[in-house]
C-alpha cells in the first residue's frame, strides 16, 4: 500500500466518521440543557469536557485498533481475506446509512433505538459536572461502533503501512477530522449563532449529510478493492 493511498483512506475515513450525527446532536443537547441551569461560563466548560471526551475515545480507538491490527498476524497488517470483508461492511453500511441511518427523510431523528436515545437525552439534560460530560462525549462515541468499527480497522491498517513519524501525525489528523462538527458548532455558537439556528441548518441539509455519509462509505469500499484488494493481487 501506498503512502498516497495510506493517507487517503485515513483521511477519508476520519471525513466519513465527522458526518455521523450523534456526537453532535448530543452536543447541541448538552448545549440547550445547561444554557438552561448554569451559567455561561460552566456551560463553556462542560461543553470542552464532553468534546475532550469524544476526541479522547476516537484517538483510544483507533490506537487500539491499530494495536490489535499489528497483532493480528506475522506481517503486522491485514491479509487479503480481512481487506475483502473490510470491503463488503463497507459497501454494506454505505446502504444502511443511506436507507436507515435517519429514521425519517428530512428530519434529523437517527437510528438509534429509542431507550438508548433516551437515555443519552436524560445524560444530557442531567450533565452538571466535568466528568460527567466528559463520559458523556465517551458514551456517544461509543454507541456509534456499529457505523465506525470497519472505518477504525480499514484506517489502523493504512497508518501501520506508514512510517512510525508519519502515523502518530495521522492518529492525530484523524482525531481531529472526527471532531470537527463539535469544534465548528462551538465556533458558530460563540460568534453570533444560536441553537435554533444550528438545528435548522442541520434540518435543511440532512439530505447531504445522508448522500455524503452514504456515499462516502462506499467510496471507501470502492478505494479499498482498486488499490489495496487488486492492487496487492497484482
Amino acid at each position: 500500500m501506498s503512502i498516497i493511498v495510506s493517507l487517503g483512506i485515513v483521511l477519508l475515513a476520519g471525513l466519513i466518521v465527522a458526518s455521523l450525527q450523534v456526537p453532535l446532536g448530543s452536543l447541541l443537547l448538552l448545549y440547550h440543557s445547561s444554557l438552561g441551569r448554569h451559567v455561561s461560563a460552566k456551560t463553556k466548560r462542560l461543553v470542552s469536557s464532553f468534546i475532550s471526551g469524544a476526541a479522547f475515545t476516537f484517538f483510544i480507538l483507533l490506537a487500539a485498533s491499530c494495536f490489535l491490527v499489528s497483532i493480528s498476524n506475522d506481517l503486522g497488517v491485514l491479509p487479503t481475506y480481512a481487506h475483502v470483508a473490510l470491503f463488503v461492511a463497507l459497501f454494506v453500511l454505505g446502504m444502511v446509512a443511506w436507507f436507515f441511518y435517519y429514521r425519517r427523510r428530512g428530519s434529523t431523528e437517527l437510528w438509534l433505538p429509542r431507550p438508548f436515545a433516551e437515555f443519552i437525552n436524560s445524560r444530557a439534560e442531567k450533565t452538571s459536572s466535568d466528568a460527567e460530560a466528559f463520559s458523556l462525549g465517551f458514551i456517544v462515541v461509543i454507541s456509534e461502533l456499529l457505523f465506525t468499527t470497519p472505518l477504525f480497522v480499514v484506517s489502523a491498517d493504512a497508518i501501520l503501512h506508514l512510517k512510525p513519524e508519519v502515523a502518530g501525525l495521522m492518529l492525530g489528523a484523524f482525531t481531529l477530522l472526527s471532531i470537527l462538527p463539535l469544534i465548528v458548532l462551538r465556533i458558530s455558537l460563540r460568534t453570533g449563532k444560536n441553537l435554533a439556528d444550528v438545528q435548522r441548518w442541520r434540518k435543511k441539509h440532512t439530505f447531504f449529510f445522508r448522500v455524503f455519509t452514504g456515499f462516502g462509505f462506499v467510496i471507501l469500499a470502492g478505494f479499498l478493492f482498486a488499490f489495496v484488494i487488486l492492487g496487492g493481487a497484482l
